[in-house]
C-alpha cells in the first residue's frame, strides 16, 4: 500500500513563483517600452526673439477709427441686389416697429 506525500514539493512551488514574477517583470517592462513610444510629449512653440510691434501705431489707430465712423452711416454694400448699410440704432428701430404686437 502506498501513500500521499503530507508536505508540498517545495522546488516546483519556487519554480512556480519564479515564473510568475518573471512573467510579471516582463510584461511590465514590455508594457513601459510600450507606452514611452505611443505617448509624445508636446514640445513648446518656439519664442519670437522681439515681441510684433505695430510700425506705425497712429496709422493704424487712424484706419480704425475710420473703419469705425464709415461702419455707423448708410451707404450702399450691394446695389443690384438691395443690400444697403445702416447705423445700427436704426436697424434696431426699424425692426422692433416691425415686429410690435
Amino acid at each position: 500500500m502506498s501513500h500521499e506525500a503530507q508536505g508540498l514539493g517545495s522546488r516546483g512551488l519556487v519554480r512556480l513563483a519564479a515564473i510568475l514574477v518573471g512573467s510579471a517583470a516582463f510584461v511590465l517592462v514590455a508594457c513601459y517600452f510600450l507606452w514611452r513610444s505611443w505617448v509624445t510629449v508636446p514640445r513648446p512653440a518656439p519664442r519670437p526673439e522681439q515681441p510684433a510691434l505695430q510700425s506705425e501705431p497712429r496709422r493704424d489707430l487712424d484706419m480704425f477709427r475710420r473703419r469705425q465712423r464709415n461702419a455707423d452711416q448708410w451707404g450702399w454694400v450691394d446695389r443690384e441686389h438691395g443690400i444697403a448699410r445702416i447705423p445700427v440704432e436704426r436697424a434696431m428701430q426699424l425692426m422692433a416697429k416691425e415686429h410690435k404686437p
